[in-house]
């Protein structure tokens, strides 16, 4: 991207904030902006990858293509096509 482009892409940004009526969104983008580290996954979000993570440690993980017999046994109709 260009400077020129670049310096368009933010006065649009400005403009379309300056016109939010919106107060959650508002607060959102205030919170991007304070925060150095911003992450836009829920608590739920998290939890369920920390889950992920955590049961791939303990139970390891199962192979492609066993996963692949696993569904064409459940879904058969998924590959007559």
């Amino acid at each position: 991207m260009d400077t020129q482009q670049l310096q368009k892409d933010k006065l649009n940004i400005i403009n379309w904030i300056s016109q939010l009526e919106d107060i959650s969104l508002v607060e959102k983008l205030k919170a991007i902006m304070s925060s150095s580290e911003t992450c836009l996954l829920s608590d739920l979000q998290k939890k369920a990858i920390d889950e992920a993570l955590e049961s791939i440690k303990t139970e390891g993980t199962t192979p492609h293509n066993t996963v692949m017999e696993e569904t064409k046994k459940r879904f058969p109709h998924l590959y007559n096509r």
